[in-house]
């Protein structure tokens, strides 16, 4: 099945979010196209489901020197805890996750597959091949539902490994943010539940988290 960005109405979340965040605009970073799923589905997300998410690169900053032309950067997003359900008002959801790793992958063989209900025989397999490009353990992330079957998630990492630590920045950091569709209105090969649109961005310094997600929740209120 191929991929499709999420509509614009789905990104809506998004960018009311973004308003309020910090501008990454300067940062380089890498686009991502992907789908996610939880342990016995989401909604709802119940405390200790694990939420695993898979998906490729569409684009990324010439500063990485990678031709996504002849090869494809992969990534892999494991580990990641529910800690249940939050209601902010108005329908809107937001679950946070404890522990998880973000592991992007640099491949030639360009053979990433979907497949059905996974984990299956290419998930998470055929996105965990060739060199690995960066790691990352996860100190924040969480993810905003709304009622209308859009949302928007972020995460901050701290990077571990991988070809690109430490050649960008000293004391990088790492942020990982976008929007998904999810429920009747994304498009999602059987057993997925979240289509998921996102970036990768590396910074020089660390942004105030406290404040973001103080400003990023006063939203939904």
């Amino acid at each position: 099945m191929k991929l499709s960005r999420p509509n614009l109405w789905s990104l809506a979340l998004l960018l009311v979010a973004c308003a309020a965040l910090p501008a990454f605009g300067q940062a380089p970073g890498i686009d991502y196209l992907g789908y996610g799923w939880e342990d016995g589905g989401l909604p709802p997300s119940n405390p200790g489901d694990v939420l695993t998410c898979v998906g490729t690169a569409d684009g990324v900053d010439a500063v990485f020197g990678v031709d996504l032309g002849s090869e494809e950067l992969t990534f892999h997003l494991y580990g990641l805890v529910s800690t249940g359900e939050v209601p902010l008002g108005g329908g809107v959801i937001m679950v946070s996750y404890t522990g998880g790793m973000m592991d992007v992958w640099r491949d030639g063989s360009q053979n990433a597959d979907y497949g059905v209900n996974p984990p299956n025989g290419t998930v998470p397999s055929s996105f965990t091949d060739g060199t690995l490009f960066f790691s990352g353990s996860f100190n924040s992330f969480s993810i905003f539902l709304s009622p209308d079957g859009s949302g928007a998630f972020e995460g901050n990492l701290d990077g571990v490994g991988g070809e690109i630590l430490g050649a960008m920045c000293t004391n990088c950091a790492y942020t990982w943010g976008g929007a998904f569709t999810y429920g009747s209105g994304a498009q999602l090969p059987e057993g997925y539940d979240l289509q998921m649109d996102g970036e990768l961005q590396i910074e020089d310094s660390v942004a105030n988290e406290d404040a973001t997600w103080s400003q990023l929740k006063t939203l939904f209120r």
